[in-house]
Formats: structure tokens, sequence, C-alpha cells
């Protein structure tokens, strides 16, 4: 009996009492407020107060815990304490280091799927939306500049309604897109630039034009989650295979609703103007004012190009046009944002207004925006989100790069002795020459804008059956619609199209898309023994449709802008696509004591652009990775104390290309026409293969991740190989074979290269800090196998662009310049440059008795536009309520055919033009170096400012205003390059993925100048 009773009193004896209390501050003193302090056992727990102060008190069993501390942004840190019977007092501080690489952060890696960053065997990157708005950036895609290992992001024209290009880890097909995937709260959106406006392009030219990520506000976004390589398609299928790029927008928070403002106004100016020859002579007689490249032919007096050039000269009066072209363009981004609610329900809802003008006259763009999302918990173990959001741009718009009657092409191919401003007694502005647009024509006259309407909406449903176990399903709805039009009056002169243009011309286009994807997710996650499982599989189908209808006509009625006042109708077309992608995979992932991390993973992907045997295809993946410094062995050494963080990463893996073609590239297409005033049907001269398969991607990445200086210092590096096999092109046929070309899958791509992030806090006090952040990448890529030496990439630019087999993507191949022994220019007696000849079977050069060039113009590669590395580099000062931020790219040995630089020349308004005239050059000089394409070849490298921020915090104003922000700086600020034109960062082929680094007529990047204030209330 007494023992009996004796057995409960001997259980509360063990009981132990504790209150355990401390301070928790960074490594330099600092108070962290509201770091989460955690007993495990008991499971108490609480957060710091304002001096960084935590209290826990409770009842545990007397025994061994671990006392826990995590705060965002800090490694987490733990101490074992023992509880003894009776009472227990203790103090416990703790000093946090920063988590410079935030392996504890869970990020997103698919639509609904998310994972600790540590367990990832491929890198990733974060950028949150502090270091998005720095520089008030009117769009997404500028925002990331600088700021990526491993992205290629170009700026293809300055124009208001321009776009961009991104590249992550180099190009990786022929026949399609390279941009990876673009995802926003789960909807996967387009990002593609369809022209609407630029219909007219010489031979259906490529063209600069606004990709459609323009859409998005980067106020509205609190992340951005960038997955490099196919890594990315274990979730989101091989429409992933470029990469993927998760864009997390702004959600509600429990709490009062709280506002948001920020009002933005900048100042766009041409960064630097180019050479323009101002020299008051022209050669030629008094009647005959001669390009610099032509001559008189002495037989018949005419007009003609290379043999004989007269050197007299007469005075004429030379203008600057570039003063007319171009204006300084002013703009405004105006944002307002709520959020609140509670535990169950809260919201987030935004307006914003952007307005821009270029920096070409009569250019602007303006934006109206609308973002809406609510978050409700149903209860215990379901709740839902809905997401909308709505806008509507419209942009006035000139002719950009790759056609002839762009502003900055008509200034580039026209002589500059001719008053452009003179107009007839009835205003209109005169031709300069016979075939020649005037610059300020186009200008004034043309008539170009863009309408878009855009909503994007999701729903969104998670489940939590039972512990460990979750459900997600999304879906996801892009549509958009473009219209375009084209005004262009009749002409009393023949401009350089006058089959377009003299008569006048007209075009409406409309281009309407509609995108729906549905994604469900299930995940397990359980323990047991030390070892973490987690279980994943997922289905989703995606299905998008684009409708293009275009009517163009010319001969217009007087006083009639539009299609219907047209006298002759110009080939109306209109055309439907439509495609669908599915795929479902399995992943697997074993966690050891949370240090080694094993990952598999299948996925089945298939699309209606290939046929049914070709269709469902397995896509393996396995990785691991390792945080070694976990280790007891690394803590506890020397090691351990210098380096806090060892972790080492591995992934190999599959993914195809889905939509490396058209939905109907496989299938023998037909057009319709005219025969007799019947209508007839005509083959396409592309022949059809039904066989074509998706081009596959096996890529292998290593990497390892460390922090230095107690988390401190972190740094990434990342080696990744790309095998891109079943190369999907377009193949040159004999017209025997009854085409001239089939889309087929042959040869291979391949992409090398590595990625080093460094980011850091070296100097962190309470009134003083410096972050900063530093990235290379460097690709190697080359393409081999194709069937044939080498096949030509056309434009009209006259850009030599050409795929050779064993060469980078889209090298320029062509004449080159004769060269001595000793590698300088081999020049004729007359002191000109020459082109290399020789041998051509043999590829060889050869010489006369003389030493001079003799034999068939040789031909090589002579530039490459794949940069050999890309730098980036941000860093931000912070003292008291000051700041000061820059960020920093620098892209090197990359190769530009700058056409416009060589035709200023031509025309006689380039610099060696105006030394032909100065006796500095022999008169002839330029007509000698016009074929030798080497000569257009330029160094594009360049080093960029391309953000600069200073900026000043009042934390109260009135008692209303809070944290209010006032910042001044800018964007692309100056350059530091060799390039005769505008802009090493250029491209005239917009979006295209085989013509890059290509200037003929581009708008030039400005130089933006922002002033922006921030507040909350």
């Amino acid at each position: 009996m007494l023992l009996a009773l004796a057995l409960p009193l001997a259980g509360l004896a063990q009981k132990a009492q504790y209150s355990i209390s401390g301070a928790v501050t960074d490594y330099s003193g600092l108070p962290l407020i509201g770091a989460s302090v955690v007993l495990t056992g008991p499971n108490s727990g609480t957060v710091t107060d304002v001096d960084g102060q935590y209290l826990l008190s409770g009842e545990a069993d007397a025994g061994a815990y671990t006392l826990q501390v995590t705060y965002v942004g800090y490694s987490p840190t733990e101490k074992e304490i023992t509880l003894s019977a009776g009472q227990n007092t203790l103090s416990i501080d703790f000093n946090l280091a920063e988590d410079v690489l935030d392996m504890e952060e869970v990020v997103v890696v698919g639509s609904s799927v998310t994972t600790k960053r540590k367990q990832l065997g491929n890198s990733i990157n974060v950028l949150k939306s502090d270091k998005l708005t720095v520089a008030n950036p009117q769009g997404v895609t500028g925002a990331l500049q600088g700021k990526l290992p491993g992205a290629r992001i170009t700026q293809n024209s300055g124009d208001p309604a321009g776009g961009f290009s991104v590249q992550l880890r180099g190009a990786s097909t022929l026949l399609g897109s390279s941009e990876p995937l673009y995802v926003i709260d789960g909807v996967i959106i387009s990002n593609s630039t369809t022209n609407v406006t630029n219909i007219n392009a010489e031979g259906g030219a490529s063209v600069p034009g606004t990709n459609r990520l323009s859409d998005i506000n980067p106020n509205d976004i609190s992340d951005i989650t960038v997955i490099n390589g196919a890594a990315a398609a274990a979730q989101y299928g091989s429409r992933a295979s470029n990469g993927v790029v998760l864009i997390t927008t702004k959600r509600g928070k429990s709490g009062k609703p709280s506002f948001s403002y920020s009002s933005g106004f900048n100042v766009n100016e041409l960064r630097k103007k180019v050479y323009v020859n101002l020299l008051g002579q022209q050669f030629g007689s008094a009647d005959q004012r001669l390009y610099p490249i032509a001559g008189t032919d002495p037989a018949t007096g005419n007009l003609t190009v290379g043999a004989n050039f007269s050197s007299e000269t007469v005075p004429v009066t030379r203008y600057d046009y570039q003063d007319e072209i171009f204006q300084t363009g002013y703009g405004t981004d105006q944002h307002l944002s709520v959020r609140g609610g509670n535990e169950q329900s809260n919201y987030y809802a935004s307006l914003s207004y952007t307005y821009n003008e270029g920096i070409v006259t009569n250019t602007d763009f303006q934006r109206y925006g609308a973002r809406f999302r609510f978050n409700q918990s149903v209860n215990d173990w379901a709740s839902f989100s809905i997401g909308l959001n709505y806008n509507n741009s419209f942009s006035n718009e000139k002719p950009d790069g790759n056609v002839f009657w762009s502003p900055v092409n008509a200034f580039n191919i026209t002589n500059n002795i001719w008053d452009i401003t003179q107009r007839d007694e009835l205003g209109n502005l005169q031709a300069v020459e016979p075939t020649r647009v005037n610059p300020l024509s186009v200008i004034e006259d043309f008539d170009i804008n863009q309408e878009v309407n855009r909503a994007i909406s999701d729903f969104q449903l998670k489940l939590f059956p039972f512990k460990g176990f979750t459900i997600d399903y999304i879906l996801g709805l892009d549509t958009y619609g473009q219209e375009g039009n084209i005004f262009i009056p009749p002409y009393p002169y023949s401009p350089v199209n006058p089959t377009y243009f003299n008569d006048g011309y007209a075009s409406t286009a409309n281009n309407n898309v509609f995108l729906i994807n549905n994604d469900i997710n299930v995940a397990y996650e359980t323990e047991f023994g030390g070892i973490t499982s987690i279980t994943k599989a997922g289905y989703s189908d995606q299905f998008s449709r684009n409708t293009y209808t275009v009517a163009q006509g010319r001969g217009l009625a007087p006083f009639v802008e539009t299609v219907n006042g047209a006298s002759i109708i110009l080939n109306p077309s209109s055309n439907t696509n439509q495609l669908r992608i599915w795929g479902y995979y399995l992943q697997q992932t074993f966690g050891f004591k949370d240090r080694l991390f094993l990952t598999a993973a299948a996925r089945i992907d298939a699309a209606s652009s290939f046929n049914e045997d070709n269709r469902n295809i397995l896509y393996p993946k396995v990785s691991a990775s390792y945080v070694v410094s976990s280790e007891p062995f690394w803590k506890n050494s020397a090691l351990g104390q210098a380096v806090s963080l060892f972790k080492l990463r591995a992934s190999w893996g599959q993914a195809g290309n889905l939509t490396a073609i058209g939905p109907y590239a496989r299938f023998s297409t037909y057009n319709t026409g005219n025969l007799g005033g019947s209508v007839a049907i005509n083959q396409s001269n592309t022949l059809a293969d039904p066989n074509v398969r998706p081009e596959v991607n096996t890529e292998t990445e290593l990497g390892a991740d460390l922090s230095f200086l107690k988390d401190r210092l972190g740094m990434s590096f990342t080696w990744y190989n790309q095998d891109i096999d079943d190369l999907l092109v377009s193949r040159s046929l004999a017209a025997s074979q009854g085409g001239r070309a089939i889309t087929t899958n042959v040869g291979s791509l391949e992409n090398k290269g590595v990625e080093v992030l460094i980011y850091g806090t070296p100097v962190r006090r309470r009134d003083f800090s410096w972050d900063l952040s530093l990235n290379f990448s460097r690709n190697r890529n080359k393409v081999t196998n194709l069937g044939q030496a080498r096949t030509a990439v056309g434009n009209v630019t006259g850009a030599p662009i050409f795929l050779v087999d064993g060469q980078p993507l889209g090298v320029f191949f062509g004449t080159y310049i004769a060269r001595d022994e000793n590698g300088q220019p081999l020049l004729t007696p007359e002191g000109f440059l020459q082109q290399e000849r020789g041998d051509a079977t043999a590829n060889l050069p050869q010489r006369d008795a003389n030493g001079q060039p003799t034999g068939t113009p040789l031909q090589r590669v002579i530039g490459d536009p794949n940069p050999d590395y890309i730098l980036g580099g941000s860093t931000t000062f912070r003292y008291k309520r000051f700041g000061v931020t820059a960020v920093i790219e620098s892209v090197q040995g990359q190769d530009v055919f700058d056409a416009d630089h060589r035709t200023r020349q031509g025309v006689g308004i380039g610099e060696f033009a105006e030394q032909e005239l100065t006796g500095e050059l022999p008169r002839g000089w330029i007509w000698a170096m016009y074929p030798i394409l080497e000569w257009r070849v330029q160094d594009g490298s360049f080093t960029k400012l391309r953000e600069l921020s200073v900026s000043y915090t009042i934390p109260k104003i009135g008692g209303v205003l809070e944290n209010t922000t006032i910042s001044v700086g800018g964007r692309n600020l100056f350059s530091i390059d060799n390039f005769p034109s505008y802009d090493p960062e250029t491209n005239a082929g917009g979006q295209s993925n085989l013509m890059r680094n290509v200037n003929f007529g581009n708008v030039p990047i400005p130089r933006v100048y922002t002033l922006n204030i921030r507040t909350n209330f």
C-alpha cells in the first residue's frame, strides 16, 4: 500500500519548473526583434521583444532539452540544456550569424511545391521585392539585369514599348525560343512577342517588340525565384527545360488595413550621340554631290559605285539629324496598395498607373493595372485563394530596328546635306533625296499604335486531410488581346519602299491569346528513425489558343486612315494555333539527419505538336545534397569555425523541348491563292515530317555552397553541362526532293558553363551596414552534327549569321581583312584595306608576285555574339537613415554586327567619310572597305551602371505616414565600351533566338534619372 502511494509521489518529484531568459542579438550586438525561441519537448515558445529579450517559463519533466532560436535571414542556433527536478532559473544569450545563403529558407520550386533550399541538389536564386524596385524600373525584366548568375538579359531596344530577351545558361534550341517559362502565382503565362505594328517589315523580318512581361508591375511582386536549366522541369515539365522564373506577388496579412503608396518620376535622355560628319564639304561637282563610295562612269557620266572617284569638293551645309529625332522624355509611375485581414481571411489589392515617353519624339507607353488577392482558411484542413489581375496598356510607336524606314535608320542611310525641317506651302515636310524617307516624316506623319487588354487570374485550393499529407490544386488563366494599327499617308516622293508608302498604307492586326493550366500536386511527409521521407506526385494540363488576323491595304482615299479606304487590299490573313501540353510526375526525397538528402523523380510529358508515337516520353531526374558542415566532426573542428556552412550538391536530369516547333509543323500545310479568278490551293514548299521528335536536354550539374566569417560571407559555385540532342532544324533541300526545306531532327547543341555567386554583409553596426553581392557566369556554346558544314540564317540587315558545325550558335561568317605575317592589315598600293583571297577549296590564302592577295575571296568565322562571361555586382550602404545602392553589370567578349556604322560611312555622315574629305584617308578607302564583312563586326563588350539609388527614410510624419523613403537615382547612367554606334546592348531581331547582337536602326537604350517617394499609412 505504501509502495503504491510512493510511485506517483516519486513521479511528481521528477518534475522541473523552469524560467529561462536572455537576449538574442546579431553578431554586432544589435537586438533582434521578433526572433522565435522554442524549447523542444514541451514545445514551449515565445518571441523576443523590442530589446531582443525573451522569457520562457513552465513545467516539464526533468531531463535534457534543446533550446532553439530562429530568425529570418539568420542561421538557426540551438543550445543543449538540462533541467533538474525542482526550480531551474537559467540565463542564456544567443548571438546569431546571418544566413547569407538562406539554407533554411523555404523556396517555391513548382506551381504549389515548396522545399527548403538545403534539400535542393541544383542551384536556385531568389530576389526579394526590395531588390527589384530600387531604381523604380518600369518592367520586371529590367529589374533583374545584373542580379542573377547564369542569366543573360538583353534590352533589345530603347523604345518605351521595347522588349527584353532572357537566356538562362545559353541558347537551348534553334527553331524555338530559349526564353524560360514564366509563372505568376502558379499561373503559366505568355511572355511572347507577337508583332501587330511592324507587320510590313521587309521579308517578314523579326523586329524588336513588346514582350508581355511588360504587363506586370514590379511593385506588386513579393519575390522572384529563378531556377536555371533543366532542373526546373521536375515539377513544371519539359516546358521549363530552358529554366523557370517563378513570380510570387504580394499577399494579405493579419491586422488592420495598411496602405502603401509610391510615386515615381523619371527623365529619359539619349545617353550618347554617334559621330556625325559636319564638315562643310562634299565630293562632286556643283550639280552632282556624291556619296563617298560613289563615282562617275567616264563612258556614260552616270553615278556608279566603285571604279572612278571624283576628288573635287563643293561647299555644303550639313545638319545633325539627331537633334530633331531625339527628345528628352518624361514618365511617371504611381502605385497604391492595401492589405489586411485576420488569421482566417486576408486580402491584398493594388492600383497602378505607368506612363513613359520615349527618347524618339512621339513615342510613349502607358499602363493601367489592378490586382486583387484573397486568402481564406476554411477550417484546419482546407484553405483557398483567389487572384485577379487586369492590365490595359497603350503605346504610340514608330518603326524600330530591322526595317529601313525607322527614324534611326532613316538618319543612318541619309546624307546629312538636306534640311529635313523644310516644308511646302501647305506645311508638309519635304523629301530629302529621291530614295530616302525624311526621318521627321516618319516621326510626325506615321501613326502607329498598339493596345493590349490582359487578365490573369487563378483559383488555388489547399487540403490537409491528415498530418503530413497535402493536396494542392491550381486553376490558372491568362488571356489577352493585342490590336495594332498603322497609318502611313501618301507622299509626293518615292521613299525606300514605294509599294507600300507612296500612295498611302494602312493596316490592322489582332492577336488574341488564351492560356489555361490545371495543376494538382500531392505530398506526404513523414519521419522514422531519423529519416525524413517526402513523396510528391502531380499532374498538369496546359492548353493554349492563339488567333492572329491582319488586314492591310494601300492606295488610300483622301482623308482616310484605315484599311476601309484602301483601293488595293494586300494579302489579308487569319490563322489559329492550338496546343495542348500535359504531363505527370512522381518524386521521392529521403533526408538523413537533416543533412543528407537524396531525390529521384520521373516525369512523362506529351504535347499535341508531336504524333502519338513520339508524345509520351519519360524524363528522369536524380539529385543529392549533403550539408557536410552539420556533421559533428565539422562543427567541433577549427575548419568548422572558419567555414560555418559547407554544402555539396549534384543533379542529373532530362527534359524535352515541347515548344521548339509550332502546333502543326509536322504536317504539310497549304496556302490559298487566286488563279484566273478562282480560289487555288497550293502546298507549302516546306515538306512534312510526321516523325519529328522533341529535342532532349540532358543536364549534369555539380555545385557547392559555403559560408565564411560566421556566416557573414557566402559563396555558391555551380558547374553544368547540357547536351541537347535531336535538335530540330529547318534543313534546306534540293529542288528535286519536292520542296525547299524540311523541319526535322538533325544535330546537337552543347552548353558548358560555371556560375558563381558571392554574397555577404561585411559590416553591420547599429548605425552603419554594408551588403554586397557579386555574380559571375560563363557559358560555352557549340553546335554539332548539323549534317552540313553551315546553314545561313536569313535576315535583311546584311548580317552574315550562320549555323556552323563545331562553332557557337549564330556566329558571323564572311569575308575578312587580308593581313601580313605579323597580323597587320595588308593594304593595296593605294592604301586601301582589302579582302583576303586564295584557294576557296582549301580555304588557304594566296599571294601574287607583289605579295598581294590573289584568287577567290575567302570566308571564315569573323565574330561571335555569345559573350565570354557576364559579371554582375550590387552593393548597399546604409548609414542611419541614409542608403546608397548600386548595381553594375559587365558583359565581356561578345561581338556585334554593326550595320549602322558602316552605312553612315557609305552615305557620307561618318567619321571615315570626313577623313576622306580632309585627306586623312585616301579617296576610295570607304569603297574598298565596304565589301569586307569583318569590318562591320565590332567589340560589343560593355560595363554599365544598371542602377543607382540614394535614399533617405523618415520614420514618422505627422503621426500618419510611416517609413517614408525619398530616393533619387537612375538606370543605365553610363556605359564603358568602345562601341562606335549608340549602344552595344542591342538586337535588331528582337526576341529571335538565332539573330543576336545585330545593330540595324535600333532605338538606343536611354539614360534614365529617377525620383521616387514611398510611404505607408
